[in-house]
């Protein structure tokens, strides 16, 4: 009897903490359900990439809702949301959208992904670059897991 008891205990404890939300930050919470609109971040490099203006530009793209820019050397890394309905052209999109930014941009290196945990990922790095005082090593080798991430995926 005290052996069941103890397993459920266990049960419900080991239930109860694996359930923890990958994100830590609310705008990442947030952007679950919304768009969060989140401010272009520069992370290093010699050349500062005009971050509102791409931004702006993946944001005229009508099938897209939400866009998270980041910026580190020459790889500025796009990450964007699709609205519901158009999730079916995911392909032609993204064709579309690396097209426009090579076209307008061509001395930067796009990383483009509508993949929800890059997208996820890119907001909890924008939060802590933004907010606090994130050491700059940390971002960069942040934005690197990012685009090993998104590499792993493809």
């Amino acid at each position: 009897m005290r052996l069941g008891k103890f397993i459920l205990c266990l049960f419900i404890l080991t239930t109860l903490t694996s359930c923890k939300p990958d994100s830590d930050s609310e705008e990442a919470k947030a952007s679950l359900f919304k768009s969060v609109n989140p401010k272009p971040v520069y992370i290093s490099g010699k050349n500062k990439a005009p971050l509102e203006k791409i931004k702006s530009k993946v944001r005229g793209i009508h099938e897209i809702h939400d866009v998270s820019v980041i910026q580190n050397g020459k790889q500025i890394l796009v990450a964007y949301k699709v609205k519901h309905f158009d999730r079916f052209r995911m392909e032609s999109i993204e064709k579309k959208l690396v097209t426009i930014l090579n076209d307008e941009f061509p001395k930067y290196e796009f990383l483009v992904s509508s993949d929800m945990k890059i997208f996820l990922e890119a907001i909890e790095l924008t939060v802590h670059v933004q907010k606090e005082n994130y050491p700059k090593k940390k971002a960069e080798k942040w934005f690197g897991n990012i685009v090993r991430l998104e590499k792993e995926q493809t």
